[in-house]
């Protein structure tokens, strides 16, 4: 028996006395278990950060990638441009004889320009072009010796001299008077 007189359990269970429950110190004390307040409340929803919060639109096809357009020519090349238009430059790519950042300024009699005019094996005669390019008499001899076309093994006696263009290839002739003109500025 207890001291209050009620009949301890027969299984040996501790019964609860009947008064005031202990609090927990703290600046947060458990509620009590007896309490309405104390019913357990499920957790807040959490935002679910793995799966997106609406659907995802349809992949699009890849495009496959392309070199933008060109904005134009570049500042050499108008330059360039504007020399040739000038007279001052030939059309060879590696043209020695036009103007640069160390020489800016040119003889007058570096500005002469020659044309490559058709073959013709019976005519002496030499009119028009075979293209538009036209090059310093220098320029075209260098030109030719790299290509191997100089005028090495031929006679020299003969008033006309076979090239081809370097920038098309067009083959034809210059006079023999206009290729040791550039044979001698080398």
């Amino acid at each position: 028996m207890n001291p209050q007189g009620a009949a301890a359990p027969a299984d040996g269970a501790a019964q609860a006395a009947p008064g005031p429950l202990p609090q927990a110190a703290g600046p947060h004390p458990a509620p009590a278990t007896g309490s309405p307040q104390a019913a357990p409340r499920p957790p807040p929803p959490r935002p679910n950060f793995f799966r997106p919060m609406r659907p995802m639109p349809p992949r699009r096809e890849r495009k496959s990638w392309t070199l933008p357009p060109a904005p134009g020519p570049s500042l050499r090349q108008r330059v360039e441009q504007r020399e040739r238009e000038e007279g001052l430059r030939c059309f060879d790519t590696s043209c020695g004889i036009g103007p640069s950042d160390e020489f800016p300024l040119l003889s007058p009699s570096s500005r002469k320009h020659v044309s490559i005019h058709p073959h013709h094996d019976h005519d002496r005669s030499i009119s028009g072009a075979v293209c538009a390019h036209t090059f310093h008499p220098a320029c075209l001899v260098s030109a030719e010796r790299v290509a191997g076309w100089g005028d090495e093994g031929k006679s020299k006696t003969e008033p006309l001299v076979e090239v081809s263009c370097p920038v098309c290839r067009a083959v034809g002739c210059v006079t023999r008077e206009e290729w040791e003109e550039g044979v001698s500025a080398l």
